[in-house]
């Protein structure tokens, strides 16, 4: 033990200084550890680049960003692409864009022939819906021209896409990003045998039906569309996105009334649910006069199953919550009055997209970075959401769950942030926003239960890993804390934007770096804390 002593003493430097040869320096002028290609990807693909960082414009962000992309593609992109798949099949990131992006990169300049033909066989796996596929087109046709393999790739959608699906996508997702359906089928030239789907194929290029079955299912969707168009009324177009099956986007803009979005409740994913609470309130339909309606809303909302179904990530519930209780759109002039018991559950919606949960059930220490650094940015690109708002949503969860769990707050110094199970998501995140202030010292979790005597197995810290202002480097901390306490603690660090750096040292046992709101993150911190892992 005194051997250990002396050489934590030896080793103890500002953090501005370097501690060891695998170091790196950070943003702000601090020593800490760059992440592995795996991690950094993951960081990527699941908080994007949007809004940027403290030290860092999104431009900025993104042109490191995607420095970092095109390196390892070229350096490594079977790996690129299995991390973008693992990612893409566990729901485990908010938005497609980024995976998109990485999938783009790797079909369009990947070193190997077989690397890139593997990037064209997925993509209709990545991109599931018209809108991903414009989305995917946009950065291809970017990265170069449309050569045999893009060709062919393309097409490959079209001939394989569920036909139903696809005709969904004709009258859902006709343009975006300056892309078309017609734009790709023109340069794709897809090829088929199929009458149902070379019937869809061409409506998409020229919005004409051929005189098929009108019994067909994969047309029905198209024939009720051309109707909606003609609809003059809200009601007449509500009976035919009943009776066809429409989403919202089937029917004009001009009738989109009250009756339209009642039946657009029953025609519409719980994606579109989620983005249109505000305009079911704006017209109406949600309100305090309606418990049926409210009723029906939380019920949907908070089923665990068709949370899974529709693939509901915890920031799609966060986003709705933070936009809906304000009772006005982040755009336009829209405004309502939130219902209660939607705002409530909309909480709960976020927990359970999560998944099930489980305690480690050791003795958790809840470190929220409320430094300078993170008050600015968005993470994942939601409007209003700070890093140290993320933090205090994020710790809600293992607060709730863990039944040994207490939070404190840190920046060059501890502070008390009062945050407790009973608090809501909206005032965490306000407490943490209240706290907000000064320069960053990871390692103050640390010394803060060295000097209270606090026993704790296991120290999650939610940070941006921009530390710099402390005398000792976190994992010196530690190893001090476990000296003098006779505890073998772990350290988890919970990444809140996507640089490439994180205080944990890759090369120990004890330390973890996950990505915050990657919904795999829950499970692994509770094993890594119970020592599975």
């Amino acid at each position: 033990m005194k051997n250990l002593l002396n050489a934590i003493t030896r080793t103890s430097r500002p953090q501005t200084e370097r501690l060891d040869a695998h170091q790196v320096v950070n943003n702000a002028g601090g020593f800490v550890y760059a992440l592995p290609d795996e991690g950094r990807l993951t960081r990527f693909l699941v908080l994007g680049t949007d809004g940027g960082t403290f030290y860092a414009t999104e431009r900025s962000h993104t042109l490191q960003a995607t420095a970092f992309l095109s390196e390892l593609v070229q350096r490594d992109a079977a790996l690129a692409l299995r991390v973008t798949l693992d990612v893409v099949r566990g729901g485990r990131a908010p938005k497609a864009d980024p995976a998109l992006l990485v999938l783009a990169l790797i079909a369009k300049t990947a070193p190997n022939a077989a690397d890139r033909k593997a990037a064209w066989d997925v993509l209709p796996e990545v991109a599931r819906t018209g809108t991903m596929l414009l989305h995917f087109l946009a950065f291809a046709d970017a990265l170069g021209g449309w050569g045999r393999l893009t060709r062919r790739g393309v097409a490959n959608v079209y001939e394989t896409a569920d036909v139903t699906r696809l005709a969904l996508w004709a009258v859902k997702y006709k343009a975006r990003d300056g892309w078309s359906q017609a734009d790709a089928l023109r340069k794709s030239h897809p090829r088929t045998t199929d009458a149902q789907r070379n019937a869809v194929l061409k409506f998409m290029v020229d919005g004409v039906l051929p005189d098929l079955d009108a019994d067909a299912p994969a047309l029905r969707v198209i024939e009720g569309h051309l109707k909606a168009m003609q609809a003059r009324t809200d009601a007449d177009a509500a009976a035919l996105m009943r009776e066809y099956g429409l989403p919202m986007e089937a029917v004009p803009t001009t009738v989109r009334g009250p009756e339209v979005y009642r039946a657009a409740m029953e025609t519409n994913g719980l994606t579109w649910l989620l983005r249109n609470l505000g305009n079911l309130g704006r017209v109406g339909v949600l309100s305090l006069n309606d418990p049926a309606v409210t009723r029906a809303v939380v019920d949907r909302i908070t089923n665990p199953d068709v949370l899974k179904r529709g693939r509901i990530h915890p920031l799609d519930a966060l986003k709705a919550r933070l936009v809906y209780a304000q009772g006005r759109g982040v755009k336009g002039s829209g405004t309502w009055t939130p219902v209660p018991r939607v705002v409530d559950a909309l909480e709960e919606a976020f927990t359970l997209a999560f998944g099930n949960v489980q305690a480690a059930g050791t003795r958790h220490l809840l470190a929220l970075d409320v430094s300078g650094s993170m008050t600015c940015g968005q993470v994942a690109g939601v409007p209003g959401l700070t890093p140290n708002m993320a933090a205090a949503a994020m710790s809600m969860v293992a607060l709730r769950t863990e039944p040994a769990a207490f939070t404190m707050g840190f920046a060059n110094q501890f502070r008390a942030l009062g945050i407790t199970p009973r608090d809501t998501l909206d005032s965490a995140m306000r407490k943490a926003q209240a706290s907000s202030f000064g320069a960053t010292d990871c390692a103050q979790p640390m010394l803060w239960a060295a000097r209270e005597k606090l026993a704790v197995d296991t120290f999650v810290v939610y940070t941006d890993n921009e530390t710099w202002a402390g005398t000792t480097h976190p994992k010196v901390a530690l190893d001090r804390y476990a000296q003098q306490m006779g505890i073998r603690p772990r350290l988890i660090v919970v990444g809140l934007t996507a640089t490439g750096f994180t205080i944990a040292d890759p090369d120990r046992a004890d330390m973890l770096d996950v990505v915050g709101f990657d919904t795999a993150a829950p499970g692994i911190m509770t094993a890594f804390a119970r020592g599975d892992v």
